[in-house]
């Protein structure tokens, strides 16, 4: 599994960066926090440590968070009232009323609780009407600046979360963005949408609420990659639902060959303590479990002071092990060639080279072991992988029509690090693939003939 970071305050300088950048080559920033020029000073910075570095932004959603510009204590049993409309008028003068930064959504009504910050903070309901909710406080607590709202079982307006979703993207388009994070996706629509006004970006579908698990099978097909955001997920379906949710999900982003993200609260013990609980250890093996390709972490990079310890730690859990297996050639057919990935007979690496990833996709719905190598004119597809635990991407020069000079040239190129500890590796051509095939040659390459080419 990769690191995936989030950059905030305690990050954000350029010697914090390169710090980062020595363990992993893919970044979060959060649209919800800081300024558009603060994001374009961060992807700047990053893209000048290494051109490489692929940048996710995670763009203001449709989600209501609570507008209050200081921290607002709460106590237990206390009446707390949420608003979005500033024109509602109020009878209790004396009830602490917290803005919203956009309307509720459609709220069923036997819905009897909600939740801030991801589940943290419970409200009994008391009273429900258009933009205003008042609840009772489950327990006593201090309310953060810009803390999401959760209601079970929540429909949230779709053009409302396109217009906002259009209007962000508009404002970065032009920065050194890589991928965009669209929250609460609860259908393909918007992502059809967004993909066809900027097709540049690839898109990471949030999959949080009860009306994104419904639609999780088209979401995921046209989505490019996917993230689960456990915080919001648990909040919206229920913690009790939570196991089977993300069982489910990973399993589709398998059959669809789709990277995975697995988001929140992953080591937020160690924000305060030097090593993770329990919990969030079986939690991270259960997370490389269902194969997700990466690890998002969010305030425990981007507010806390242990940033670097948090993802050194992160690195040894998650670092790759070092398959060294005897190799045995073998006269390969199509179906024994992927019967072999299937089964994990071999470990030996895999180079790639591909225009759109169809022999990707294959590889990665059967075979999460074998370190894959992809060579590709195409940026969206090196960007994509780069969200792929076992795989390491190069962008070339555009496929020339006679491929075997080319490919051996990119191969001994990156002949250290591909071969590594191995003398053979297996190659998959598909620069011109024909229809309805996933590859047109495939073979074993040695390493000696490479150097000898």
């Amino acid at each position: 599994m990769k690191i995936l970071p989030t950059i905030g305050p305690v990050s954000e300088n350029l010697r914090s960066l390169k710090k980062i950048s020595e363990y992993t080559e893919i970044f979060r920033l959060n649209g919800s926090h800081n300024n558009i020029k603060w994001h374009k000073k961060i992807s700047i910075n990053l893209k000048s440590i290494n051109k490489n570095n692929k940048i996710l932004i995670d763009i203001p959603g449709v989600k209501p968070r609570t507008n209050n510009n200081e921290i607002v204590k709460i106590k237990k049993n206390e009446e707390v009232i949420f608003y979005y409309n500033k024109k509602i008028k109020f009878i209790k003068s004396e009830v602490k009323k917290i803005p919203l930064t956009h309307p509720l959504p459609k709220i069923f009504k036997n819905i009897k609780k909600f939740s801030i910050s991801d589940g943290s903070y419970n409200f009994k309901i008391k009273k429900i009407s258009k933009n205003l909710l008042v609840g009772i406080s489950l327990q006593s607590f201090d309310l953060k600046q810009k803390k999401g709202l959760n209601i079970p079982r929540s429909v949230y307006d779709d053009n409302r979360q396109i217009k906002l979703s259009v209007s962000f993207i508009k404002k970065i388009k032009n920065f050194s963005i890589d991928a965009i994070g669209l929250s609460f996706v609860q259908n393909e629509r918007v992502i059809k949408i967004i993909k066809n006004k900027f097709p540049k970006f690839l898109i990471v579908a949030k999959i949080e609420n009860s009306e994104g698990m419904k639609n999780i099978i088209n979401i995921i097909r046209n989505a490019d990659i996917v993230m689960i955001d456990r915080g919001d997920l648990s909040a919206e379906i229920g913690e009790e639902n939570l196991f089977d949710a993300i069982n489910q999900i990973s399993k589709e982003c398998q059959n669809f060959g789709k990277p995975l993200i697995m988001a929140t609260e992953n080591l937020e013990s160690m924000i305060s303590n030097s090593n993770p609980t329990k919990s969030e250890i079986v939690s991270l093996g259960f997370s490389h479990y269902v194969k997700s390709d990466s690890i998002m972490l969010s305030d425990e990079t981007a507010t806390s002071k242990n940033f670097l310890k948090i993802i050194k730690w992160l690195n040894i859990f998650t670092k790759e092990k070092d398959y060294k297996k005897k190799i045995v050639n073998k006269d390969i057919v199509d179906d024994v060639f992927w019967n072999l990935f299937k089964k994990d007979l071999i470990n030996i690496p895999l180079v790639v080279f591909s225009k759109k990833g169809y022999a990707l996709d294959k590889v990665a719905k059967i075979n999460k072991t074998s370190k894959i190598f992809l060579f590709t004119e195409n940026k969206k597809l090196v960007t994509q992988s780069s969200f792929r635990a076992n795989c390491k991407s190069f962008y070339t020069k555009k496929f020339p029509k006679s491929m075997e000079k080319f490919i051996f040239d990119n191969i001994k190129n990156k002949s250290r690090e591909i071969f590594n500890n191995f003398s053979k590796i297996f190659l998959i051509h598909t620069s011109y693939p024909v229809k309805g095939s996933r590859a047109n040659t495939f073979s074993i390459v040695s390493k000696k003939s490479i150097l000898n080419y």
